[in-house]
């Protein structure tokens, strides 16, 4: 694992166009203030992918999140680690505390599924990230602090910095999207979006509520209506991709419904895709190819405002 003594015998390379891709990637971490870094051998997902990803980079990195360290991982293609800026996707995962965590290949998944640099975090109280998971309070942070690591990586395009999250994480980048506007699309795919109705829905999730959050939808609404984007729809101003199968038993299409008739009604910018099933934060290949189109601009133009396809 780099340390900061290493580094500073290293002679700092004047031009950025001269260096290999991992070269790029580990000064441009050390250049953030990020320390502690190691690369991902990725010949054993090679194996069992069957694919091939010797032109692909993954890191798993450490970084400062109000004082807490918080474990994230970074994946590119090597073609778009070529000197110029580009876009990248900020992943958020599902789950809580350590189910759902993080391991080495997801954002390398994405970067290759989407051709995209990827990016994530644990946050506070997953995997080997510090603190207390607080599902959807202050661990918030840590997803923005993403963003700002984003704006001073050389090979990203600050107004090009995407967003996707899937179940859990679709609570956390609703959250992102009411308080930082950075993001320029957002994706998200069987996302929590109604605490309230999640803890109504969900039996065998009151126990985690009560404890992550800290109590009952009717102790503290306060904390509930925070992480519920179907009460503050009107404050997202980032366009939207929402991906929902119309079975899912883990969070409900009627979650996804009441967002996107509040969206609806705000005059916001979305797509909104359902599909017959009972799965929970699958991405179908035309999902894929679909959300790979949206981030890219080649959605449909803008002569109307607003998709709703189902």
């Amino acid at each position: 694992m780099e340390s900061e003594s290493e580094s500073e015998t290293e002679t700092a390379p004047a031009d950025k166009e001269s260096l290999d891709a991992d070269e790029l990637v580990e000064e441009n971490f050390r250049q953030a203030g990020i320390t502690e870094y190691e690369k991902i051998d990725l010949e054993d997902y090679e194996s069992q992918a069957g694919i091939d990803l010797s032109e692909y980079v993954s890191y798993r990195f450490y970084y400062d999140s109000d004082g807490l360290k918080i474990e994230g991982y970074f994946s590119a293609p090597k073609d778009l680690l070529d000197g110029k800026k580009t876009s990248c996707l900020i992943y958020n995962h599902g789950g809580n505390q350590d189910y759902g965590a993080l391991e080495n290949i997801e954002t390398c998944f994405y970067a290759y599924q989407l051709h995209t640099i990827c990016i994530a975090s644990n946050y506070r109280g997953c995997g080997n990230s510090e603190g207390k998971d607080l599902f959807g309070g202050a661990d918030v942070d840590d997803v923005i602090r993403l963003l700002d690591l984003c704006e001073q990586f050389s090979y990203i395009d600050k107004d090009a910095i995407n967003m996707m999250g899937i179940s859990r994480g679709g609570m956390m980048t609703y959250e992102v999207l009411r308080r930082d506007e950075r993001v320029h699309k957002a994706v998200v795919v069987s996302g929590l979006s109604d605490c309230f109705m999640s803890y109504e829905e969900r039996s065998d999730m009151q126990t985690i509520f009560d404890s992550l959050v800290g109590g009952s939808p009717e102790e503290m609404p306060e904390e509930y209506e925070k992480r519920s984007a179907t009460y503050w729809a009107d404050e997202i101003n980032t366009p939207l991709l929402i991906i929902h199968a119309t079975g899912d038993e883990k969070v409900s299409v009627a979650q996804a419904d009441k967002l996107t008739e509040a969206l609806e009604q705000a005059g916001k910018t979305y797509e909104y895709i359902t599909f017959d099933g009972n799965s929970h934060g699958e991405i179908r290949l035309e999902d894929g190819e679909k959300i790979k189109a949206f981030l890219e601009g080649q959605e449909q133009e803008e002569d109307s405002e607003k998709n709703n396809v189902k």
